[in-house]
């Protein structure tokens, strides 16, 4: 619809017709513009009444189906990627393993030499086990289905409430993706003989006595239980150790001494059982070390009671076990944990036994507080401390009975009160109404 001008405007050139001509032209141009917004205003309304529709379908899709499901991005540089388009490392035999790990066993523990050496070793083991497992997994690893997760897992890490394991294809993905998790733990372990760095009391020589840095004496074994540890990535990181660390200079004409180590893993999710069976026989068949043996425990809860009926199988462990470990499952369970009081961790660190260590990874270290908090009300006799940059959390449960208090150092007083300021600013974020977006393009 058009507004013409008053008759005869134009034809006398008048200035009033001239400013009559313009806003006649304007109010089509806003004629225009209504029609336009009451039909584009329609259209919404008609999708707005089918979006509800279209998110169930979405929650109810397949996991497969990349088009309805968010993935995050493995990247060019994981290992996936690398198998699908030909670009794997060269791959180290076992003999060039042994051969390299006795050669460097000459160099000074603590030296700078000693850690340049320990990360050319551990980076080619890890390749070699990684390596291995993708040819002896379960299930084959299904991309999509590990992106998916891949995703999930960030969502639950900001809002604290745990994914799904129950995809095989996911799970099988998520073993061979994050072989990353197993080398922090294990840079962790040799972080113990570099004196640039600091741990709670009585921590490095606690440590130094185990089997993992070639302590203990002949014929003792080493208990670790790895926490929600499905596929066994804390057992990898202590074979790495257990192993480097009993490398002897021998000309390669003898074996390297066997430490004894026993690795049990449990998880919520009942999946991961075949795939521990699957990584402790790839780590074997690299390290060529059957003294180092990782097996699958069963069920457990972080969320429960220790003596609840759901961690009855941990519970034998509790009185044996000298290293419990348990690596990136606190934030994605943060809020049952919180619910709980935290009251699996307290519980197992007050009835394990004396001399116990424990060891908390996370991506973020902004839950840290609450754990100390919980483990300062219910707890006696622990030495609490960080490495490094605080995403390892470490106790040490004391050995002196008379010790009835929870002791940690002025500076990692002071990390945690960075930690709580974090997760202030984290809690605001998602108050304000923050969510965790799919990327939009895909680099397959």
């Amino acid at each position: 619809m058009f507004l013409l001008a008053p008759p005869g405007a134009h034809e006398e050139g008048s200035t009033i017709g001239r400013k009559t001509s313009v806003i006649a032209r304007l109010s089509a141009a806003a004629a225009t513009c209504l029609l336009l917004s009451i039909n584009v205003g329609t259209q919404i309304d008609a999708l707005s009444i089918q979006t509800p529709t279209a998110q169930v379908q979405t929650k109810t899709s397949n996991i497969h189906d990349v088009e309805t499901t968010a993935r995050k991005r493995t990247g060019r540089q994981s290992y996936l990627h690398k198998q699908s388009h030909g670009g794997l490392p060269d791959i180290a035999t076992s003999q060039e393993i042994r051969d390299l790990g006795i050669s460097l066993s000459l160099r000074r523990p603590g030296s700078n030499s000693f850690f340049k050496g320990w990360i050319n070793w551990r980076t080619r083991v890890i390749d070699a086990i990684q390596h291995d497992l993708s040819k002896n997994l379960p299930h084959p690893a299904d991309r999509s289905s590990f992106e998916n997760l891949f995703f999930r897992l960030g969502v639950a890490s900001d809002t604290g409430e745990m994914p799904s394991f129950s995809d095989a294809g996911a799970r099988s993905g998520y073993a061979i993706e994050f072989f990353c998790r197993a080398r922090n733990l294990a840079d962790l372990y040799i972080d113990t003989l570099n004196p640039a760095y600091t741990f709670p009391e009585h921590w490095v020589e606690s440590m130094k006595g185990t089997e993992i840095l070639g302590g203990g004496g002949e014929g003792e074994q080493l208990n670790v239980v790895s926490l929600a540890g499905g596929p066994g990535f804390d057992h990898v990181s202590a074979a790495l150790v257990a192993t480097f660390c009993s490398y002897e200079p021998s000309g390669g004409a003898t074996a390297p001494k066997q430490a004894a180590l026993n690795v049990t893993v449990f998880d919520y999710e009942d999946g991961w059982g075949d795939l521990v069976q699957a990584m402790n026989d790839s780590t074997q068949r690299v390290l060529e070390n059957d003294g180092i043996v990782c097996s699958w425990g069963g069920r457990c809860d972080i969320t429960k009671s220790i003596f609840d009926e759901a961690n009855s199988a941990c519970q034998p462990l509790l009185h044996s076990a000298q290293v419990w470990s348990c690596q990136y499952c606190v934030a994605e369970n943060a809020q049952r944990l919180r619910e709980s009081d935290w009251i699996f961790f307290t519980e197992l660190a007050s009835h394990a036994a004396p001399g116990s260590m424990f060891i908390l990874s996370e991506v973020h270290p902004r839950l840290w507080p609450d754990v100390l908090s919980a483990v300062e009300r219910n707890c006696s006799s622990m030495q609490v401390g960080f490495n490094r940059s605080g995403r390892q959390m470490l106790i040490r449960k004391g050995t002196d009975p008379s010790q009835d208090e929870v002791t940690i150092s002025n500076k990692d007083r002071e990390l945690v009160r960075r930690f709580r300021e974090l997760d202030g600013y984290h809690t605001r974020k998602i108050e304000s109404g923050w969510t965790r977006q799919a990327p939009k393009r895909w680099d397959d």
